[in-house]
């Protein structure tokens, strides 16, 4: 080939003075003879032809490349790690001890690991029949890495030898998917053991979950005992203070995504209140925790406290703390066996720390003011009357203007959380695909939804940017200087203290589920429909429903157990059905 090419050129050499040249790899001319490079180089075909070249060059590039680019081999636990690790990030930044990061949830995390036998464990579960499958369903692919690189956790091997019913159904799954190349590609996972992880056959125990990673953080806010409730928590994942949603979208760019791993790691809404504490109840009795350290009445969790927080958030007099105290140390909801968490216990109970106080105060709305419709506007009345005579003295506490000003704010407030929840993305902004096929698809439709967005924001000029809050403990903030949201702080409650006596401040006190079952044998008190409620009472519960971020039922049956136990309820019961 060197001889065709420089035949034409029958310069001699400057060096040797010998005509015998050659062509090296850069495509410059050298003399055999004493191997002196001149500047000359040889003749390069057409641009068109260059060009064409170079396209199908990086085309059939990528190609391979696609095939074989997977990333780096992990376990779906290690995704469930990195979430962990950026949730308890987001926690100290809220204000949270950093203590909660690198010792509680750590040490919380790596005991779940030991118990359900994904690392620290002499017995750890199969993954050898998982990596075969995808071995052989994706054969061909040897640009797997073999360790992965964003592993914090170890001691993972093959499956013992004394689970011959986890072997059989991993055997019988490891024939299913014998299966040709593209089917293989277009239903594996990115992960290790994606594909056999929702299994009951594979996993044994409490299975790992997007729930389950709010579980640990509340577990580990409980330990240490932090002003951050369990309704502040999902809160602030509603508000993307904390991550939750699509968080798997910021992964590190090995940990590849597909198939079901998305199903693993997608979800589509914010777990209610109780789902959150039923799995932090389960998750601490499976790891076998010990007593919580004891919570007392200078810890934030105390309801003594937690009393005076929701008093100021929903408007009320700061006086009516003094009932509250009563109410709490009459019910003996305050003592530190009450409160502190113990999961071995037999008689192991979560408290609902928050719910529990803002009951307590709607115990005390009733013995004030009875909150049947009747008496509570009688009242707002006279103090009406009182503060009119009395203009220059302390102002008395009216429920009605409460009522009014409440009412208003509450409105406002919950349109603002529906058209911020309207106006949630809740895909992710990174495109996710089940199927390699459908790749270049999905990738497509993103464009032309960006490209329609654009043009959206283009042609509606009045689009604005709304900035995201600060996170922040209250949902209401008053300020005395706010004359069109007065607020009610430093009104008196001295006109409506008959007596110090609970039992005898109000006898006109209402209890919410006073009648029994009809059959004789039952004796439970049954619940009467909401629509039997007074519309005060209902408001009031409605009222701190939203500021919790809770179901009304739940406030509702918390205010009837505590009612239970102030009343001595069952006792009386029990005499009315003997003297019958």
């Amino acid at each position: 080939m060197d001889e065709e090419d420089t035949r034409d050129f029958q310069q001699a050499c400057n060096q040797c003075s010998v005509i015998n040249w050659g062509i090296s790899d850069e495509g410059k001319f050298f003399c055999k003879s004493c191997h002196n490079v001149i500047e000359k180089t040889a003749d390069v075909a057409s641009e068109v032809f260059m060009q064409n070249a170079r396209v199908n060059t990086i085309s059939k590039g990528l190609k391979k490349r696609d095939k074989l680019d997977r990333g780096c081999e992990w376990y779906v636990c290690e995704g469930f790690q990195y979430i962990l690790n950026q949730q308890a990030k987001a926690l100290v930044n809220l204000g949270t001890s950093p203590l909660i990061k690198d010792e509680i949830l750590c040490n919380i995390w790596r005991r779940y690991l030991q118990k359900s036998r994904n690392a620290y464990t002499n017995k750890p579960i199969d993954h050898s029949n998982r990596k075969r499958t995808i071995s052989e369903s994706s054969s061909g692919s040897s640009g797997l890495q073999t360790d992965s690189d964003l592993s914090l956790v170890r001691g993972w091997s093959s499956l013992s030898e004394s689970d011959p019913e986890s072997q059989d159904n991993s055997i019988q799954s490891l024939n299913d998917t014998v299966v040709s190349d593209d089917e293989a590609t277009s239903i594996r996972s990115g992960s290790i053991d994606g594909r056999l992880y929702l299994r009951a056959a594979c996993r044994k125990g409490l299975l790992m979950s997007m729930p389950l990673t709010l579980a640990f953080c509340y577990l580990a806010l409980l330990w240490l005992r932090e002003s951050i409730t369990l309704a502040d928590l999902l809160r602030f994942v509603s508000e993307r203070h904390v991550p939750y949603l699509n968080t798997f979208q910021y992964f590190p760019e090995e940990m590849k995504l597909y198939g079901p791993d998305i199903h693993i790691f997608q979800v589509q809404s914010i777990p209610s209140y109780e789902e959150i504490q039923r799995k932090m109840h389960q998750l601490a009795e499976f790891l076998d925790m010990p007593r919580f350290p004891e919570i007392t009445e200078k810890c934030f969790l105390h309801p003594n406290i937690l009393c005076i927080k929701y008093l100021m958030e929903a408007n009320l007099p700061e006086s009516m703390h003094i009932w509250t105290r009563r109410l709490v140390k009459k019910m003996g909801i305050g003592e530190v066996d009450f409160l502190t968490f113990y999961p071995l216990s037999r008689r192991a109970k979560t408290i609902k720390y928050e719910v529990q106080a803002v009951a307590v105060i709607v115990v005390a709305l009733k013995l004030l003011f009875v909150l049947d419709d009747k008496h509570e506007w009688f009242l707002s009345n006279q103090a009406d009357e009182i503060n009119k005579q009395n203009s220059e003295g302390l102002k008395l506490f009216q429920f009605k203007k409460w009522y009014k000003v409440m009412r208003l704010r509450l409105g406002e407030s919950e349109k603002e959380v529906e058209e911020q929840a309207a106006r949630h993305m809740w895909k992710c902004e990174k495109p996710l695909f089940f199927s390699i096929k459908d790749k270049s698809v999905i990738y497509k439709r993103k464009r032309m939804i960006h490209s329609l967005k654009k043009q959206f924001v283009r042609l509606n000029s009045s689009h604005q940017t709304l900035e995201k809050g600060g996170p922040s403990s209250f949902r209401f903030n008053w300020s005395e200087d706010n004359s069109e949201r007065p607020c009610f702080h430093g009104d008196s409650l001295e006109a409506y203290e008959k007596s110090e006596r609970i039992t005898t401040v109000n006898v006109h006190y209402w209890v919410n589920c006073l009648k029994i079952c009809r059959d004789k044998y039952c004796g439970h008190l049954t619940k009467p429909e909401e629509k039997h409620f007074p519309g005060s009472y209902l408001f009031v519960l409605n009222l701190f429903s939203f500021l919790l971020g809770i179901e009304f039922s739940i406030l509702h049956q918390e205010v009837c157990q505590l009612e239970h136990i102030l009343f001595d309820i069952p006792e009386t019961l029990k005499r009315k059905r003997k003297y019958k």
